[in-house]
């Protein structure tokens, strides 16, 4: 008895067993990876039985795990997983290290692990080499898991062992302690691990309930969240892409294992959610990632692109709200401006009548001619202005006739090309030789063109380029002129249609010419888009349609 291995428990053997339970089911309660869980079970089963190696397999849905422990004077620790379809097939024993390829064991313990579990023995003893007395021989404790086995215990000899009934038994409360504990260990540490992918997600939807902030610290608020949802938060890095733009944790660089997801917002790829191990960890489903880590992180990315998304329509939303404000005010302005321009006519005709009969009848000294001539200057300029509010109100009745829109814009820049030469504004025309008809007013187009060639001429002071583009987008007609001068603000930019709104200091202009384009345009039934940054130059662009529509106000 004395020469026997530590497997024959005694008294003191069997408080081992006691304390060995206890630490087992300490273990299991941490709820930790299977591997490092097998990696300290096998040191334990080491010290405990006497054995000079130990090897555990365990199947976990698709993976096995192994571990390995072995006495001072032996190759030591080692674990690794592999991946399967079928739990427990040969692939676990193939991982096996004390067993040799061509054992007799491997075929009976894989028919065991392949049978369900019945009541059967879990304990099994295999010599490894029948024709040698001085064979290892190796003690197997198969681990069961409800109605099936889930792994293998094998512990290994340099001697013959002899177990007892009691023993026996004892053994078999081990297997089934081990196979309780696996258990619990993977559901605490299922457990475990979807809190914390919970907590990330609860985080990001709190992101996503918060309204009218900016992306940036959004973004960088998110990418917090990730590491604490990790298997190895303490190594995790994570890292947002968006738009060229970076957001990352404090110590993420390119270096180590990553798992990568895209953010692909309206069907277009417009960034990475990237988490990064800064160690090297064993290998899982993804390399050292879970399965259900790259399921998270693929939520991630779908939430993240959701809220920029929803973003976007927000912005959308608020822009289309301003237009409709804006043409609401136009609208408003328009039936003003027709009301005033009525009451005006009729007193302005008048004044005009007069005038011209005072000067056709009797002789006046010069002064009161150069008077009487300022004060029907005054009045075709007043009546000019009434002529224009009417065209932004669309209240002046239109001439509609096949025009030729390339020859309109040919003559207006026949009237400003001098100007734009003594201003030293380069023209560059991109016009398609073919005629460009439409049915219009030629009259009001031609204002059209005289009004934007003007305002880009007065909008270079000391010179620039002037681009005029016109094409045919099949039923409608697009007019592009584009400059290089001053540019235009935001605040500007939401104004410049508005009657009488002007940049341009005090007799330089009534603030008529951009709303009566405007007003010539929606008449026309078509639309004017406007770009422009300040000192980048602006942009107007006009979409004519060849034939008339309906317009409504």
């Amino acid at each position: 008895m004395d020469n026997a291995p530590k497997l024959l428990l005694n008294r003191r053997q069997l408080e081992d067993f006691r304390r060995l339970r206890a630490s087992v089911l300490s273990l299991a309660e941490q709820g930790r990876m299977t591997l490092e869980l097998l990696r300290d079970l096998s040191f334990q089963l080491l010290d405990f039985t006497g054995a000079w190696a130990v090897e555990i397999a365990v199947a976990h849905t698709d993976r096995v795990f192994h571990g390995d422990a072995r006495s001072q004077n032996r190759p030591r620790f080692f674990c690794e997983t592999r991946t399967q379809t079928d739990p427990l097939s040969e692939d676990v024993l193939r991982g096996l290290r004390l067993l040799s390829v061509k054992s007799p064991a491997r075929e009976e313990i894989e028919d065991r692990l392949k049978r369900p579990h019945q009541g059967d023995p879990l304990v099994q003893r295999w010599k490894e080499n029948e024709t040698d007395d001085s064979g290892q021989e190796i003690l197997g404790l198969l681990i069961p898991r409800g109605d099936t086995l889930c792994g293998i215990v094998l512990l290994a000899f340099d001697e013959t062992i002899r177990i007892h009934e009691a023993q026996q038994a004892g053994l078999e409360d081990l297997a089934q302690l081990l196979g309780l504990a696996l258990s619990h260990n993977k559901s605490r540490f299922d457990l475990r691990e979807r809190v914390k992918e919970l907590t990330c997600m609860y985080g990001l939807a709190n992101e996503a309930a918060r309204r009218h902030h900016q992306v940036g610290p959004m973004l960088e608020r998110i990418v917090r969240l990730l590491p604490p949802a990790w298997l190895y938060p303490e190594i995790t890095e994570a890292c947002i892409v968006l738009d060229g733009q970076v957001y990352a944790t404090s110590g993420f660089h390119e270096r180590g294992a990553s798992l990568v997801s895209e953010i692909v917002v309206n069907g277009e790829v417009r960034g990475t959610v990237e988490v990064r191990y800064l160690e090297s960890r064993a290998e899982l489903d993804e390399g050292p990632f879970l399965m259900e880590e790259r399921k998270l992180l693929d939520s991630v990315a779908h939430e993240v692109a959701l809220i920029l998304e929803r973003r976007q329509a927000e912005r959308e939303q608020t822009r289309l709200e301003e237009q409709l404000r804006h043409a609401e005010r136009l609208a408003t302005l328009g039936r003003l401006a027709a009301g005033v321009a009525h009451e005006l006519n009729e007193p302005l005709t008048g004044i005009l009548g007069f005038a011209e009969l005072l000067q056709d009848g009797e002789e006046f000294s010069d002064q009161a001619g150069q008077d009487l001539n300022r004060i029907r200057t005054a009045a075709l300029h007043a009546r000019d202005v009434v002529r224009k509010l009417l065209l932004f109100a669309r209240q002046v009745p239109t001439k509609r006739s096949q025009v030729d829109l390339k020859q309109v814009l040919q003559d207006a820049l026949s009237l400003v090309e001098v100007r734009l030469r003594k201003k030293g504004i380069v023209l560059h025309q991109d016009i398609a030789e073919e005629e460009m008809r439409l049915t219009a007013d030629e009259s009001q187009l031609r204002q059209v063109a005289m009004n934007l060639l003007i305002n880009a001429e007065q909008a270079m002071p000391h010179g620039g380029r002037l681009v005029l583009s016109l094409r045919d987008e099949g039923e409608t007609l697009c007019l592009e002129v584009r400059d290089t001068g001053l540019g235009m603000t935001g605040e500007v930019q939401e104004k410049i249609f508005l009657p009488f709104f002007t940049t341009k200091d005090i007799h330089q202009g009534t603030g008529l010419g951009l709303s009566v384009v405007h007003g010539i345009i929606k008449g026309h039934g078509g639309r004017i888009q406007v770009e422009s940054a300040p000192g980048r130059g602006s942009r107007f662009r006009i979409h004519l349609p060849k034939e008339p529509v309906k317009h409504e106000c």
